[in-house]
């Protein structure tokens, strides 16, 4: 973006366009659709723990904006198609910036796991529990 040969900036929006709308948005949405799909399939489950709660809260809102985005990156490919001197163009790095901080968070919450039931997560524990007791009981 901040090269002196036009040709090379009006490619990278370009570029930009295409990678965002064939690559990035559908990795967006297969993350969403991946993570519920898991969640509902996993002991961790979709509303028993705040950490899935808080990556499923992040992934949403980063969905969100990035097609909020890719509205401003189609509109920036489309000026820079034209005759006009792309150069002069705002790049996207704050939000490219900002998409890859939610991912390492995410990712941390993912590999970290901090504690914490909700309190959904918290009553299906205490019924487990409950069931267990009864189990060991009539078995005992």
């Amino acid at each position: 973006m901040t090269s002196e040969d036009v040709a090379t900036v009006r490619g990278g929006y370009l570029a930009m366009e295409l990678t965002v709308s064939y690559v990035i948005v559908p990795l967006a949405f297969a993350a969403l659709v991946t993570g519920v799909v898991q969640a509902l399939g996993t002991p961790w489950g979709l509303l028993r723990h705040y950490w899935v709660l808080v990556k499923l809260l992040l992934t949403v809102v980063a969905t969100v904006v990035l097609l909020a985005e890719t509205k401003t990156i189609s509109a920036m490919a489309e000026y820079a198609s034209s005759d006009a001197d792309p150069r002069a163009l705002p790049g996207s790095l704050p939000h490219s910036v900002g998409g890859l901080v939610v991912l390492l968070t995410i990712t941390m919450l993912s590999v970290v796991k901090p504690q914490g039931l909700t309190p959904y997560g918290w009553r299906k524990q205490q019924q487990r529990r409950k069931k267990s007791d009864k189990r060991m009981v009539a078995t005992g």
